[in-house]
């Protein structure tokens, strides 16, 4: 086979191969059929890039069952196209190679420092993170969000209503991202509350008082 250059992630090739084994579970009308719909239907709506296979079992529907058959089947995709497999880098680089919950146990170990922090899928923290990363593609690490502007980027991202009855998504606050915006008492026991968690991960930071 010629040799292909490796796409920037891996998230299309993941949503092809899981697309694959779902067609052939409905072919044998295979119990596992749902389970991989599932897991379709994540990866095909989650909007970050995906570097490897342990990354997925943060998704919906998808174990670590699904992410060992996709990182074999990534290692075999690379051989047939004379891709270097990244554990073939360079010495010194053992870390990096570690999956990621790997990686987050030993920062637990040695008394959470660098913890990685990742949100709950669709939860109102994961719906933040988006918007505030597409706030920071738009306009930079220094611009302060408006509250509203903000919920009408991320809102789509999460299963959690914004707002509880009678609240409004205008207000004084204005946020950054790195960036973040501001959270009102309006918005408690709704997908805004993620912005405190956000805030106490250091991941975003608030002015205006609300």
């Amino acid at each position: 086979m010629s040799e292909q250059e490796e796409p920037e992630c891996a998230n299309p090739l993941f949503l092809a191969w899981v697309g694959e084994w779902y067609d052939e579970a409905c072919k044998r009308n295979s119990k596992t059929q749902y389970t991989l719909k599932k897991a379709y239907n994540s990866l095909q709506r989650y909007p970050l890039r995906i570097q490897n296979a342990q990354e997925t079992v943060q998704l919906q529907g998808i174990g670590q069952g699904i992410a060992d058959r996709l990182a074999k089947r990534l290692s075999a995709w690379r051989k047939e196209n004379n891709i270097t497999e990244p554990s073939e880098a360079p010495a010194g680089s053992e870390q990096a190679r570690e999956p990621l919950r790997s990686r987050n146990n030993s920062a637990n170990n040695n008394g959470g420092a660098g913890r990685l922090y990742i949100p709950r899928y669709r939860s109102g923290a994961f719906a933040l993170m988006i918007g505030l990363l597409k706030v920071f593609c738009l306009y930079g690490p220094d611009y302060f969000v408006p509250k509203a502007e903000l919920i009408r980027m991320c809102e789509q991202y999460t299963d959690t209503p914004f707002h509880v009855a009678g609240s409004s998504a205008r207000g004084g606050g204005r946020g950054r991202g790195h960036g973040g915006s501001g959270a009102g008492a309006g918005f408690a026991h709704t997908a805004w509350s993620g912005m405190k968690t956000l805030e106490t991960k250091g991941l975003a930071e608030r002015q205006g008082g609300v």
